[in-house]
């Protein structure tokens, strides 16, 4: 109780509460300074030494205090100090994006988990409802309506870390139907790939084919493109002409494994115990910039390792890629240089096209971004349906020497009644493919194809078609 027995307001109890904490906070952090200690670590040994425990996780707790601590010091300090203000401010932003990473980490993961409880529970759901003597199509039917929310859980998990991400099948019909609208089709324009030469990336590749016909592919290692402006004027060599000008689409992807838990960077394999690592290369390149640090792998343009061509030139233009944008090797993680990979490579393509297309005779289109594996953990369970994103990045069209602007998530998706009606030509031009029905514009990948299509497994079902992308 305040003066004369009465009690002050709960705001006012908290906020001399929190002034004491503060204080203390101030304290610790100028003691640990005056004993040589770097401002980053004095502001965590502040957070140690003048904060209480907490319920919450260890990690976030002492980020936040640390944090506070920073930012009391920098209020403190006088116009003599600023190059100790700049230090703190920078280590204040990394740790807020680190923190914020962390926290968006632990909301995609639950995501996943509830995602995986909501699909067991529509199995076990079609079950039960077949063991009542319910049809089993009937029953089926009621249990992909759970089904299809597990699966949008999901996206909305993957979208966490790629905020444009899209189903492969629903990224494909957007970009279909946009182009289309523009003069693009799979009769008049040749589609160029460029991936990385990992497998799981011909999942992509079969859906940028099923519309417009076979690629012309310059993949690479983490997508890095080696084959230069001569062999990109090969692939356009052999494009349709149409009205005397000829028609290209450029797909432009590196990829990344978020597994179906939310683990990053994990995949499983068809006929392979345990989880793989995709990309790969790129997890490679991050060890290396976290072991040597990114000026060290800076090389010259034109410089590589004869044994490792292709490595090392994706690690030396990553390196200077991310050089150029101040990038702190602390700040890294596989999410984080898989969006500089699509951005670095982004650039490699656009410079290429500048030397190889002819805008005068040639009317493009160009798709980059990320493609995403959100693969079961385990491909022999047959419960958990693996999925594929793509996240978008630039998207344009040249034509007529005028370049437009795209978004490809503005482009309206397909309606349900349109994805009953596609469902139902696919289940009769390819009744091997077992899909239920769904409603939901994210669909899995038939596990059957991707068995066959990936590891050759023996009696897999053949088809890679899905409700949208139906060969017509």
């Amino acid at each position: 109780a305040g003066k004369g027995g009465v009690v002050p307001p709960r705001h006012a109890i908290v906020a001399k509460s929190n002034a004491a904490s503060n204080a203390n906070l101030e304290t610790a952090a100028k003691a640990a300074v005056k004993q040589g200690t770097p401002m980053f670590a004095a502001s965590t040994t502040a957070q140690t030494v003048a904060q209480p425990a907490s319920p919450m996780t260890p990690g976030v707790v002492g980020g936040m205090a640390a944090m506070l601590g920073a930012g009391l010091l920098i209020g403190k300090m006088g116009g003599g100090d600023d190059k100790m203000v700049k230090e703190l401010q920078s280590q204040q932003q990394s740790l807020a994006a680190q923190l914020q990473q962390q926290q968006a980490n632990m909301q995609a993961q639950l995501q996943a988990q509830q995602a995986q409880l909501q699909a067991e529970q529509s199995q076990q759901l079609a079950r039960a409802l077949e063991g009542k003597g319910m049809a089993p199509a009937e029953a089926a039917m009621v249990a992909s309506e759970a089904q299809s929310t597990s699966l949008e859980e999901r996206a909305r998990a993957i979208q966490q870390f790629f905020p444009t991400a899209l189903a492969v099948d629903d990224y494909m019909n957007r970009v279909e139907v946009a182009l289309a609208g523009m003069g693009f089709t799979g009769d008049n324009t040749i589609a160029m790939s460029n991936l990385c030469r990992d497998e799981s990336c011909m999942i992509l590749e079969d859906k940028i084919e099923s519309v417009f016909g076979a690629c012309f592919s310059t993949h690479g290692l983490g997508g890095v493109l080696t084959c230069g402006s001569i062999g990109i004027k090969a692939g356009l060599s052999h494009s349709p002409v149409v009205g005397g000008k000829e028609q290209y689409v450029f797909f432009s992807f590196p990829h990344i494994a978020i597994d179906s838990m939310n683990a990053i960077g994990k995949i499983s394999r068809p006929n392979r115990p345990g989880s793989s690592s995709a990309c790969g290369a790129l997890c490679a390149c991050l060890a290396d910039f976290q072991k040597d640090g990114v000026e060290a792998n800076c090389r010259v343009p034109g410089v590589h390792d004869a044994e490792n061509p292709e490595y090392s030139i994706l690690k030396q233009r990553l390196a200077r890629q991310l050089k150029s944008e101040n990038c702190k090797v602390e700040d890294l993680d596989l999410v984080s240089i898989t969006k500089a990979a699509e951005r670095t490579i982004t650039n490699d393509l656009k410079h290429l096209i500048s030397k190889a297309v002819d805008p005068s005779k040639a009317n493009y289109a160009v798709f980059t971004g990320v493609q995403i594996h959100n693969w079961a953990t385990d491909l022999t369970d047959g419960k958990t349906p693996s999925l594929e994103f793509v996240a978008a990045g630039e998207c344009y069209t040249v034509i007529n020497g005028k370049q437009e602007k795209l978004d490809v998530n503005a482009v309206p998706a397909l309606s349900p009644r349109q994805l009953r009606l596609l469902g139902q030509v696919a289940e009769e031009q390819h009744p091997e493919n077992d899909l239920p029905d769904q409603d939901s514009v994210v669909q899995e990948v038939p596990r059957g194809y991707l068995m066959r299509r990936i590891g050759g497994a023996a009696g897999a079902r053949k088809s890679p078609v899905s409700y949208i992308n139906v060969p017509m």
